[in-house]
């Protein structure tokens, strides 16, 4: 088995304050547990596999793009920098559409 080289990954502190905010209305409707599974699972792909959701746009950096996705019940929009091996999430994590949270 050979050794996994993790993606760096950085959130803006927009993405850290809208989280908690979620956090709270999550725990309120009782989506608590499923948030928090979701949240843990979204980190570790990103670290690990960023290339589980889908490209959405190249930029203008060579070998950036802009992708999205999904960890039922949330939605992660971030930019992947495969040549630098790191990931950035600066717009807000939020609730997949129809989920009820």
């Amino acid at each position: 088995m050979s050794d996994v080289i993790p993606y760096e990954v950085s959130y803006s502190g927009r993405v850290i304050d809208e989280l908690r905010k979620l956090a709270i209305r999550a725990g309120r409707l009782g989506w608590g547990r499923e948030f928090l599974a979701a949240v843990r699972e979204i980190e570790h792909r990103l670290r690990i596999y960023p290339q589980f959701g889908q490209p959405l746009q190249d930029l203008s950096v060579p070998s950036a793009q802009c992708w999205i996705g999904v960890v039922p019940p949330l939605v992660v929009k971030y930019v992947l920098d495969e040549s630098r091996r790191q990931v950035i999430v600066s717009l807000p994590i939020y609730p997949l559409s129809g989920s009820g949270l």
